[in-house]
């Protein structure tokens, strides 16, 4: 055999062993890629439904929670999609999202809570409607619902969240009122009333609401009577309430980062 012949029989075969090395890398990062997409998809369905678990406890406008609980359904099941194949095979294996727990709940309806325990809780549950309005967004601009009903629920939601924020800082003030603490209670007062005045979005209720609040600071140095209401009571009730229907402890700050 020529010299010439010998390199190529010998070059050839090290030729194509390379070519596939560099093509099951390309394949191996093509796959990896999918994962990482796919696992972006996962955490965003997941965080959604906590933002959904939440509003089932804290509220109960139907409408909007089984259109979040829908867009969860289908965020999962894209996850699914976007895994690589034998990947996909894999996951497929384990127990598939359920939703009609969920559902249950939603119809039950029991989501009524007035008012948040704390300060810590406030912010959480800012955080996760901001998750719930951001899906709106998302979902109206995919066309799975109408731009009317994302308003509707945008209006709904903000409303629902500042009630929240001033009736939980009102109850906090009239707590520490009633304890004899003016500054506290004057300082949880201001807060209320500084949401208030910063929403941009108007409602029949806000003015008497800004002058009850007024009313209430001012009381406590006037040595007038605090307006009573059944907001500290609701408070304490919170408080002492520790499990969600769901029988996972309600304070968030013994978790940051729960998933139910």
């Amino acid at each position: 055999m020529s010299a010439i012949g010998l390199i190529v029989a010998i070059a050839l075969p090290v030729a194509l062993i390379l070519f596939g090395l560099v093509m099951a890398g390309r394949r191996q990062q093509a796959q990896q890629a999918q994962r990482l997409q796919a696992r972006a998809v996962k955490q965003g369905a997941d965080d959604l439904l906590e933002a959904l678990e939440f509003l089932i406890l804290v509220d109960n406008f139907k409408e909007v929670q089984l259109a979040i609980l829908e867009r969860v359904e289908q965020l999962y099941v894209v996850y699914q999609e976007a895994l690589p194949k034998k990947d996909g095979a894999g996951e497929a294996a384990e127990e598939p999202f359920d939703a009609e727990p969920y559902r249950r709940k939603i119809d039950e309806g029991k989501g009524n809570r007035r008012v948040l325990k704390s300060d810590r809780e406030i912010r959480y549950a800012r955080r996760q409607f901001g998750r719930v309005l951001k899906a709106l967004n998302v979902m109206a601009r995919k066309r799975l619902i109408s731009e009317t009903a994302m308003m509707e629920y945008r209006r709904y939601l903000r409303l629902t969240l500042l009630e929240k924020e001033v009736d939980t800082y009102t109850a906090q003030g009239d707590v520490a009122a009633g304890r004899g603490d003016v500054i506290t209670a004057t300082n949880y007062y201001k807060a209320a009333k500084k949401i208030l005045i910063e929403f941009d979005l108007q409602y029949p209720e806000k003015n008497q609401r800004i002058r009850d609040l007024t009313q209430r600071t001012a009381s406590l140095y006037s040595g007038g009577d605090k307006k009573e209401d059944n907001l500290s009571q609701a408070l304490s009730k919170e408080i002492k309430d520790e499990h969600d229907p769901f029988g996972i402890p309600t304070n968030p700050a013994a978790s940051e980062k729960r998933k139910f």
